[in-house]
């Protein structure tokens, strides 16, 4: 078990396992994973090997050292029950898969043409199989998209504590510091203004990871833009817990307020508190509880927009700018992923990114949760899993 992780976040991993995975992963991604080295190779091994694995995993349950779970339950993820109910409303019959009764996110579905596929999280279809193999090193994807001209924040991605004080100096400007592969905020640090703070994030980020992301702090509120089989799919905001002040109640006051929200009881979205991170982003914001800020005046209470902590999540597909829509889908199709999940900074997405020079991407996933789409909270609940669905059920797509 990991041992509780204020800089994990509300989901702790173990700190040396992940940094091994992550070591493991950087050596063998460029050769194992979505890249020149297996491009020939891959499609035609996924063209044999595909229905082989379904074989070998029904095997499984048949000897009986695999479960076959035909209901969402208490240990399926939450993306995958949004796929699960998709695929009921279509009459796709699909299973869970448990090796010795341990969840591991895979899954077989029938599709309705007979053909029945495997699948890990997301059902990635053929042509995902020639995904660039940097998309998911936040590191490596900055450069390759700078190079491209995709706007970016200045900075990069460091082994050594010098190197990483060497490029915060040549910034010149507020920092941040996060892992170069990794998910929910963890260990990422913001608001860095100083060496020490520097050196402190710097350690911080490479107690999970082997390298270090020191980049300039862009913004504005951080975006997730989901694109499916090269087609804008949804945008939602998502928020760090924070109140917006009404120059009447103090900071305590409206945490309380808030609180009062229903769902802000669970099981997604969790309440706002006042603790040790909350006091030290409010006095960088030189503010404190007991403050009263005026009206309209948005307050952040911690660094991270995970949900456990109180971060929330708003919709905002509609009215996207079309430079902004045209942006995300090119860097799909440079990534070569049929599923990207994209965090994005700026302000206003109804705004053209060329409008607004501190916005910029932050990274891309190939397996993104797509399940925050579903469950904002605030706005329109927007049907990502349907869309996924309708690239996987086109012909030729497995």
């Amino acid at each position: 078990m990991a041992k509780e992780c204020i800089e994990c976040g509300g989901s702790t991993v173990p700190h040396t396992l992940t940094y091994i995975t992550v070591a493991i992963d950087d050596v063998a991604r460029p050769f194992f994973g979505p890249g020149p080295i297996v491009k020939v190779m891959a499609k035609p091994f996924h063209f044999v090997a595909a229905p082989l694995i379904v074989f070998f995993m029904e095997l499984c349950v048949r000897l009986g050292i695999a479960k076959k779970v035909e209901r969402p339950d208490g240990h399926t993820a939450l993306l995958a029950k949004m796929l699960w109910e998709e695929a009921d409303a279509r009459g796709i019959p699909m299973y869970e898969w448990r090796l010795f009764s341990l969840p591991r996110n895979m899954f077989i579905a029938t599709l309705p043409n007979g053909k029945k596929i495997s699948f890990e999280g997301i059902p990635l279809v053929r042509n995902g199989i020639d995904r660039v193999w940097w998309m998911d090193d936040k590191g490596v994807l900055k450069k390759k998209f700078k190079k491209l001209g995709f706007p970016v924040a200045a900075g990069g991605s460091y082994f050594t504590e010098g190197g990483a004080l060497g490029a915060f100096r040549r910034l010149g400007a507020t920092a941040i510091v996060k892992p170069h592969s990794g998910s929910g905020s963890r260990h990422t640090t913001l608001h860095i203004e100083d060496e020490a703070e520097l050196s402190r994030a710097f350690r911080v980020a490479k107690e999970v990871a082997p390298f270090a992301v020191v980049e300039a702090e862009l913004k504005g509120p951080v975006f997730r833009a989901t694109v499916v089989d090269g087609k804008f799919a949804a945008l939602l905001r998502r928020d760090p817990p924070h109140v917006i002040g009404d120059g009447i109640h103090t900071i305590s006051e409206l945490i309380e307020e808030a609180n009062k929200n229903p769902k802000r009881g669970g099981p997604y979205f969790s309440k706002l508190k006042i603790d040790d991170a909350a006091r030290k982003e409010l006095a960088w914001q030189k503010l404190a509880p007991e403050s009263v800020p005026e009206k309209g005046r948005r307050v952040t209470l911690h660094q991270k927009v995970n949900w456990s902590l109180g971060g929330t999540t708003a919709d905002a597909t509609d009215g996207v700018h079309p430079d902004n829509i045209a942006l995300w889908e090119d860097s799909a199709r440079v990534l070569k992923a049929c599923v990207s999940g994209i965090d994005f900074i700026m302000e206003d997405p109804a705004r053209s990114w060329k409008e607004q020079p501190l916005s910029g991407f932050l990274e891309c996933n190939s397996m993104p949760f797509f399940d925050n789409h579903h469950l904002p909270f605030e706005g329109e609940p927007r049907n990502v899993a349907a869309k996924i669905w309708d690239m996987a059920m086109k012909p030729g797509s497995f």
